[in-house]
Order: structure tokens, then sequence, then C-alpha cells
């Protein structure tokens, strides 16, 4: 059976690109502010697009309860909310915004 590929448009093609460039970034400054204790929290960080939406997630278990527990101390840094933190740094909403607009011509 044949497989077939969608077919993007130019606009769609643009905003999926930026989602991925800049949810990346904010994984990456997610990746900074999460605690260092072993390495396994930062290893499970991921990011994923589809269609029109993109998805940040860390796959640990102790994912979810590292961020919201404000009362755990880390010897090698890092802290609680961290994905929250870096996520209210980068705008991908207006990343992807602009990026669009350049795509369309205006700037």
């Amino acid at each position: 059976m044949v497989q077939f590929k969608p077919v993007l448009s130019v606009v769609e093609k643009a905003a999926q690109d930026e989602m991925r460039k800049s949810a990346r970034k904010v994984l990456k400054r997610s990746n900074e502010l999460a605690p260092r204790d072993d390495g396994d929290l930062i290893k499970s960080g991921r990011v994923r697009v589809d269609d029109l939406s993109v998805t940040l997630q860390y796959t640990a278990p102790h994912a979810a309860l590292q961020h919201e527990r404000l009362d755990w101390a880390h010897a090698d840094g890092g802290g609680a909310k961290f994905l929250e933190l870096a996520s209210d740094e980068i705008d991908i909403a207006e990343a992807v915004a602009d990026a669009v607009r350049r795509e369309l011509g205006g700037g």
C-alpha cells in the first residue's frame, strides 16, 4: 500500500518549523533551570510537533514531582517550575506569528 505524506502549505511549514525551533529553545532553557541530580530528568526532555501544535514534556517518572515540589532542595542546583519558568521567558506563539508574517512577506 502506498503511503502519502501530507502536503503542507508554506504557512503551515513556517509555523511548524518555528514551533520546533522555539520549543527547543524552551527545552534548553528548562534544562538549565531543572534539577541536575542524576541527569535522568534532563535527558528525558522531549519536543513534539504534530500538525499545528507543539508539546514539550519530560518523560522521567519523577519529572512531575520535581516540577511541582517547591520545598525540595537540590545540591547540584536547579529547582521547581523549570519548564513553566522557561516557557514564560520564551514566547513560542509570538515567534510563530513572526515566522508566518515573514513567510507571507510582511516583515
